[in-house]
C-alpha cells in the first residue's frame, strides 16, 4: 500500500510533537487499524518511541550542522575557524600582546631574543622580537609577549605544509629552509590577503586555519616546491593571551629602548561574535571598510579591549561629507587611540574618522 507522506510532519525538533505526528499518521492507515499505537504497554508504542527519538536526534544534528555551516549563523568557534580556512581568512583563537619599539643595539640582536618583563598582576613576563638588528644600529621592531619560542620540524614534503597548534600566536610564525648540502638557510616571505608578494618571489608561504590548528604552507603554483634535499624549521611564539597587556618590558644588556609604548591587543580566547565579525569583514571587505557594517565588523573583530560588545558600538555619518563617526561606550582613552589608528589603516582615501557619539 502507498502511504500519503504529505500528511506526515516530523520536521519538529520536539520529541512529543514528532511522536504525535507519527501516531496520527499511522492510525489513518487502513492496513494498520488493528494496532493500538497509543497503548504505552504495546510493542508498537515502544517502536514509536524509538523512531521518534532517532528522528529528533537526527533533526537536532542536521539543524546544528546547517547552522554551523554558514558564517552568519555559526555558534561554535571551531566551525568559524573551518569556514575561515575555506575563505583564505586567518582567525586567531588566541593572541598575545605586542608593542612596537625603537631599539638601539651595542651588539647584534638575533631574532626571537628574549626580554623579561612584568604583568600588571605582578606575574613575570617574557617578550620576543621577530626582527634581527645588527650591532651598533637602530630599528623599529615588533615585540611580542609569550610563554616561549617553539620550533616545528614536522614538515610534510607531500602536502608542502606543516600544522601548528592553535596555542601559538600566528603573527609570530616564520618559515626557514636550510639546504642540507650547503647548510645555507633561507627565510621565506609570508604572504596573505593583507600582505601580498610579487610573483617573482618563489619563496613565499602563508598561514591559514585548519581543522586542528594553523596550516603553514608554501603550496602555491608560484611558490617553489621544497624537496628532501632541504630541511624546514618553523618558529613561533606560544601565546600567553591577554597577560602581557600593558605590561612592562626590561631592555636587554645590549639594547636601549628609544620608545616605550605599552604592549596591547592580547586576548585569551576570541568570542564567537568577534570571530564571525572578523571573518565577514575580511572575507567581504578585503580588509577595507566601505560600508557602516564593515566598520562595525572591523571594530568588533579588532581584538582591542572593550570592543567585544556589538551593542556598545556606534558608527554613523558625520556632519561633513566623507566623515564617519566612531564611538564605543565605556572605551578608555588609550583604547580609543588604538581603535582610531587601527581603523585609519582600513579606511579608503578621502574618508575622515572622528571619535564622537
Amino acid at each position: 500500500m502507498t502511504y500519503n507522506l504529505k500528511n506526515l510532519n516530523v520536521a519538529s525538533l520536539d520529541f512529543d510533537n514528532i511522536k504525535e505526528s507519527l501516531t496520527t499518521f499511522l492510525e489513518q492507515q487502513s492496513d494498520l487499524k488493528d494496532l493500538d499505537f497509543r497503548n504505552k504497554a504495546s510493542a508498537v508504542n515502544l517502536l514509536l518511541n524509538v523512531l521518534s527519538t532517532a528522528t529528533a536526534y537526527n533533526g537536532v544534528y542536521a539543524q546544528y550542522g546547517f547552522i554551523n555551516t554558514f558564517a552568519t549563523t555559526a555558534t561554535v568557534l571551531e566551525s568559524l575557524l573551518g569556514i575561515a580556512a575555506n575563505s583564505s581568512v586567518l582567525i586567531a583563537p588566541t593572541r598575545s600582546a605586542k608593542t612596537n619599539r625603537t631599539i638601539t643595539t651595542t651588539t647584534a640582536l638575533s631574532e626571537y631574543s628574549s626580554f623579561t618583563g612584568r604583568a600588571t598582576n605582578g606575574a613575570d613576563l617574557f617578550f620576543f622580537n621577530l626582527q634581527a638588528i645588527p650591532a651598533n644600529s637602530s630599528a623599529s621592531v615588533d615585540i611580542y609577549s609569550g610563554v616561549g619560542v617553539v620550533i616545528y620540524t614536522s614538515y610534510d614534503y607531500t602536502t608542502q605544509s606543516c600544522e601548528l597548534p592553535y596555542t601559538v600566536n600566528p603573527d609570530t610564525i616564520n618559515f626557514y629552509e636550510t639546504d642540507i648540502a650547503s647548510n645555507v638557510e633561507t627565510k621565506w616571505t609570508r604572504a596573505d590577503k593583507s600582505s601580498t608578494t610579487t610573483s617573482s618571489n618563489n619563496t613565499h608561504y602563508t598561514v591559514i586555519n585548519g581543522p586542528r590548528g594553523y596550516i603553514v604552507t608554501n603550496n602555491f603554483a608560484s611558490s617553489r616546491k621544497i624537496t628532501t634535499s632541504s630541511k624546514v624549521a618553523i618558529k613561533a611564539i606560544t601565546s600567553n593571551g591577554g597577560l602581557g597587556n600593558n605590561g612592562s618590558i626590561v631592555a636587554r644588556s645590549n639594547t636601549v629602548f628609544g620608545t616605550t609604548p605599552f604592549p596591547t591587543g592580547g586576548y585569551d580566547e576570541i568570542s564567537v561574535a568577534q570571530a564571525r565579525s572578523s571573518l565577514l569583514f575580511q572575507a567581504t571587505g578585503q580588509d577595507r571598510c566601505v560600508t557602516i557594517r564593515d566598520y562595525k565588523n572591523a571594530i568588533l573583530g579588532s581584538g582591542i579591549s572593550g570592543t567585544s560588545t556589538e551593542s556598545a558600538i556606534s558608527v554613523g555619518n558625520g556632519i561633513l561629507p566623507g566623515q564617519v563617526k566612531i564611538y564605543v561606550s565605556g572605551l578608555g582613552s588609550m583604547e580609543q587611540s588604538q581603535l582610531m589608528d587601527y581603523l585609519s589603516s582600513k579606511s579608503p582615501a578621502g574618508i575622515s574618522l572622528v571619535y564622537q557619539q
